[in-house]
C-alpha cells in the first residue's frame, strides 16, 4: 500500500507538472505561425535539454522562451538565444526574463539579434556587472535609454559598457548613469555653440563624425585638450547637467579607469560562460541540477499520460449539461425539505440535536 501511495503521488505530480508546462508552451504557441504544434514539439525537446544543461526550471525557461519569441520573432535560433540568456542570467544572478530584456535591448538597438550578437552582449553585460556597481536587472531596466543613440553615433558596445562599468557607483546608480550617458550622446548629436567651435578647431564638422572616428574616450580627451584642460570650460561644452557629470568623470579622475575597463570589454569574450561554469561547479548547484533533471523527467512522464486524461475530461465536459440537469432535479426535491427544516429550526431551536438528526436522514433520502 505504501509503494502504491508513492506511485499515485508521483503520477499526480507528473500530470500536474505536465499540464502546467503544456499551458506555458501553448502561450508561446500564440506567437508562432505555420505548423504551430510541430514547432512547439521541436522547441519543447530542445528546451528540456537546456533545462538539464543549465539547471534552470522548465517554468523559468518556457516563460523566457515566450519573451525571446516576443522580442526577436520566430526563428530557428530561438532556443539557442534562450540558452544564452539563461546562462547569462545564471552568471549574473538574475531571472531569464531579466536577461532576455537586457540582451534584447542591446542587440536590437545595435541592429544584430543573432545568437552570436547575443553572446557578445551577454559577455559585455557580465563584465560590466563584475567591474562596475550594477546588476543584470538594473541594466535590463535602464540601458535601453542610451543604446539607440550610442548605436546611431557609432559608439562601440565595448565603450558603452566600459562607460557603464566606470560610472556606476561613482556618478550615480545604473538609471542615473544611463541618463547621464544619454545626455552625453545628445551633446554630440546636437552640439552647443561652444562644442561646435571646439569640434571645428579639431577638424570635425559634427559630433557624430568625431565620435565615429575617435571613439568616446578619444574625443573626450581631445575636447578637454582643446580648452587647455580647463574643467569648467570643458564641462560647459555640454549644455546638460547630466552630461557634465559624466564627462567630467570620464575625462577626469576616472579617465584611467575608463580606458582600463573599456580594454577589459574588448577581451570579454567568454566571460559569461566562464562565470556560468564556475557557478555550476558548486555542490549546491550540482544538487539543484540533479533535482531539476528529475523534475524534467517527471514532466515528460506526465506528458505521456496527459492526452488520455485530456480525452477523458473532454468526454466529461460533454456530459456537463446532463449533470447540471440532474443536480437541478436534486435541488428541486431538496428545496421543500430544506424549507421544512428551516421552519422547524425557527420554531424549536432549543431542540437542535433531534432536529439536525431528522434533517440529516430526510435530506439524505431526498438526495438519493
Amino acid at each position: 500500500p505504501y509503494r502504491l501511495h508513492l506511485v499515485l503521488v508521483a503520477s499526480a505530480g507528473a500530470v500536474k507538472s505536465a499540464a502546467t508546462y503544456q499551458n506555458q508552451m501553448q502561450a508561446v504557441g500564440t506567437l508562432l505561425d505555420g505548423d504551430v504544434n510541430g514547432t512547439l514539439q521541436r522547441m519543447s525537446g530542445d528546451l528540456k535539454k537546456v533545462s538539464i544543461d543549465t539547471g534552470a526550471s522548465l517554468s523559468d525557461l518556457s516563460s523566457g522562451l515566450y519573451d525571446v519569441v516576443s522580442a526577436f520573432g520566430e526563428s530557428e535560433e530561438n532556443v539557442k538565444q534562450l540558452e544564452i540568456a539563461s546562462k547569462a542570467a545564471k552568471a549574473g544572478a538574475a531571472t531569464t526574463s531579466d536577461s532576455v530584456a537586457l540582451l534584447s535591448a542591446v542587440t536590437k538597438g545595435y541592429g544584430d539579434t543573432s545568437a552570436e550578437a547575443m553572446q557578445k552582449a551577454s559577455d559585455l553585460a557580465f563584465q560590466t556587472v563584475k567591474l562596475g556597481q550594477t546588476t543584470f536587472p538594473e541594466l535590463a531596466s535602464s540601458i535601453g535609454q542610451v543604446v539607440p543613440l550610442a548605436s546611431t553615433l557609432k559608439v562601440s558596445q565595448e565603450e558603452l559598457f566600459g562607460a557603464m562599468a566606470t560610472l556606476t557607483g561613482v556618478t550615480g546608480g545604473t538609471a542615473e548613469v544611463t541618463t547621464q550617458l544619454k545626455a552625453t550622446m545628445q551633446g554630440f548629436l546636437s552640439p552647443s555653440n561652444e562644442m561646435a567651435k571646439s569640434l571645428k578647431s579639431l577638424g570635425y564638422e559634427s559630433g557624430a563624425a568625431a565620435l565615429e572616428q575617435e571613439g568616446l574616450d578619444g574625443i573626450l580627451k581631445k575636447l578637454k585638450d582643446s580648452v587647455n584642460g580647463d574643467e569648467v570650460a570643458f564641462a560647459n561644452l555640454f549644455s546638460s547637467v547630466e552630461a557634465k557629470n559624466a564627462v567630467l568623470a570620464l575625462a577626469g579622475n576616472q579617465a584611467e579607469n575608463f580606458s582600463t575597463k573599456t580594454a577589459a570589454m574588448v577581451t570579454a569574450s567568454g566571460a559569461a560562460d566562464k562565470a556560468f561554469k564556475t557557478q555550476n561547479a558548486s555542490g549546491s548547484e550540482m544538487m539543484g541540477k540533479v533535482k531539476n533533471a528529475g523534475s524534467v523527467m517527471l514532466t515528460s512522464l506526465g506528458e505521456k499520460a496527459l492526452p488520455y486524461i485530456t480525452a477523458g475530461l473532454e468526454k466529461l465536459v460533454d456530459r456537463l449539461p446532463e449533470m447540471e440537469a440532474a443536480f437541478d432535479r436534486i435541488a428541486e426535491r431538496a428545496g421543500p425539505v430544506l424549507e421544512t427544516v428551516s421552519s422547524t429550526i425557527q420554531n424549536a431551536y432549543h431542540t437542535c440535536r433531534p432536529i439536525v438528526e431528522q434533517f440529516a436522514g430526510t435530506f439524505a433520502a431526498a438526495f438519493v
